[in-house]
């Protein structure tokens, strides 16, 4: 994940060093550069057994459509925007039309966040897999001394849509 706003600053060296509000590797031109990080995740997999006459082309269909959305929901336990579904694959055990599948479901999580700051901007809320970015603008700084950029403004952006996981047909 590239991130060009800290969660805070620990330390400016020297003291007069301009104070850039958690902006992170700006450069000589103003520009907010970032650094990449990993990012929270939590990857899983599910195996299930299904009946042959489960695994149709509509159900493969709605797997296909499901690929790439976030639960709308609560799901195994956590909460609505938390859960990216990856897709899924399978095998079927024999030609037979009624013959089983294993098919194998890819997630991953990653936690809504509540109430915390991007400089000295509160956020409300930013779910899992949403998108959270930062405009920056020049400010007067350190009695005049210094034009720094500091975050203006924020935005969550909701970059996934939103799925019913219960159309996976995996239960509880």
């Amino acid at each position: 994940m590239h991130l060009n706003q800290s969660l805070k600053t620990d330390g400016r060296y020297p003291n007069s060093a301009p104070d850039f509000g958690g902006a992170i590797e700006v450069d000589n031109e103003g520009n907010v550069n970032g650094v990449d990080v990993t990012m929270p995740v939590l990857n899983f997999t599910e195996t299930h057994t299904m009946a042959g006459t489960r695994v149709s082309t509509s159900y493969k269909k709605t797997l296909a459509a499901l690929t790439g959305t976030v639960n709308k929901s609560s799901f195994r336990g956590f909460s609505a925007g938390e859960v990216l579904f990856l897709g899924a694959s399978g095998t079927k055990r024999s030609r037979k039309a009624t013959a089983p599948w294993e098919i194998t479901f890819r997630f991953a999580v990653s936690p809504n966040k509540v109430g915390f700051r991007v400089g000295d901007i509160q956020v409300n809320r930013k779910c899992g897999w949403d998108y959270l970015w930062v405009r920056y603008a020049d400010k007067v700084a350190e009695g005049g001394r210094n034009v720094v950029k500091k975050p203006v403004a924020a935005y969550v952006e909701q970059v996934y849509p939103e799925g019913d996981f219960g159309n996976l047909g995996l239960g509880n």
